[in-house]
């Protein structure tokens, strides 16, 4: 046991030092889309995973359960986020409130695909593949010449591997080769490469409590060449604990992450999942995400773009469902959308797009 707490403060000093470390302003817009490679299984739970993300899906968030027995051997992913559009208001001259801004996020989804190998006491091997694209699908412009399919894309392809070290503890990384192309203000295209890095442990205590801790996407930013482009990605910590029971024909699951160090305000999720005789299961939870964005806001008495530096927050209640046939997994999750934070007197409405939705399916052989 001795060995066991050493490695959890190790551990714990490594990932508190590379968070405090990250302290770039502007990011990538690869920095999001990263932090988004979550499947409908935890997406359902609030986002918690830390503690309780097993197989196939800890790929791309904490490596370490890609060992867990039982685990998804192939899953497939696809997120789908809204065309969001929000009214920011403020009083006039007559005390009453005016629309005088809007922000505005265009349609964008993720497609993942992640499978894992388990090599017996060699631990386990995984690879994933993970595609991001923003804007419209496009293939010709109004002159009919040939140009890009989506104006702005990420892509990840990587590796993971992890394995039980002390019985009770198990340890795992993953590495991912980034690909990003990003559209500035002149409808110029720009690709930046770089390489990003997940480490993680999870620890069990007794039969029904697991505590994960996850550094991720440790990288040094992407090789844009302009440097006006954002390059940077955000290291982050994530804490949980999870706690799993059988009781009779129900398997019941608790999860509770943290995000530290809570500069931005306290980012949680926390999350239930409820299994009957392992074949329909449901799920809810609750998360508070933020993140600094600078973004392009319309001014409407100007009709005029500016870019304004604005806390974005995601909060709110999520859901989720899913199916097992036989080795075949169905899942489907809704999460809150990012919406802007409002300053002194101000009021927000979303006029369009509140909720992102993910489905998955696992195959295990």
């Amino acid at each position: 046991m001795k060995y066991v707490h050493r490695w959890l403060f190790l551990v714990c000093y490594f990932l508190i030092w590379s968070s405090i470390a990250s302290a770039a302003n502007t990011t990538a817009t690869a920095d999001s889309f990263l932090k988004q490679l979550i499947g409908a299984e935890y997406h359902g739970m609030g986002g918690s995973f830390a503690g309780g993300t097993r197989g196939a899906d800890a790929l791309g968030n904490n490596p370490a359960g890609i060992s867990a027995p039982g685990g998804n051997r192939l899953v497939v992913h696809t997120i789908r986020f809204p065309r969001t559009i929000a009214l920011l208001s403020k009083p006039n001259h007559d005390s009453a409130y005016e629309d005088y801004s809007r922000f505005e996020q265009g349609a964008s989804g993720i497609e993942m695909l992640n499978w894992v190998m388990p090599m017996g006491k060699f631990g386990t091997l995984g690879l994933a593949v993970a595609f991001g694209q923003d804007g419209p699908f496009r293939r010709v412009n109004y002159l009919g010449k040939a140009i890009n399919s989506f104006p702005e894309n990420n892509l990840a392809a990587g590796f993971g591997y992890g394995v039980n070290i002390f019985g009770n503890t198990v340890v795992g990384f993953d590495a991912k080769w980034l690909r990003s192309k990003v559209v500035d203000a002149d409808a110029t295209e720009h690709i930046g490469h770089g390489y990003a890095y997940n480490v993680g442990i999870i620890q069990q205590f007794g039969s029904a409590l697991h505590v994960g801790i996850a550094a991720r996407n440790l990288s040094n930013g992407l090789s844009f060449s302009n440097i006006a482009i954002p390059d940077k990605i955000e290291r982050t910590i994530v804490v949980g604990i999870a706690y799993q029971r059988e009781i009779s024909d129900i398997s019941l699951r608790i999860g509770l992450d943290a995000h530290p160090p809570f500069s931005d305000g306290i980012q949680a999720n926390v999350g239930a999942e409820v299994w009957y005789r392992n074949r329909i299961g449901g799920r809810i939870g609750f998360l508070r995400h933020t993140e600094k964005r600078y973004a392009s806001v319309f001014l409407l008495q100007d009709a005029a773009f500016e870019t304004q530096e604005r806390l974005w927050k995601a909060e709110g209640i999520s859901y989720g469902i899913g199916f097992r046939f036989g080795s075949l997994t169905l899942n489907v999750g809704y999460t809150p959308q990012f919406r802007p934070t409002v300053g002194e007197e101000e009021r927000l409405h979303v006029a369009q797009g509140e909720a992102v939705y993910t489905f998955s399916i696992g195959q295990t052989f």
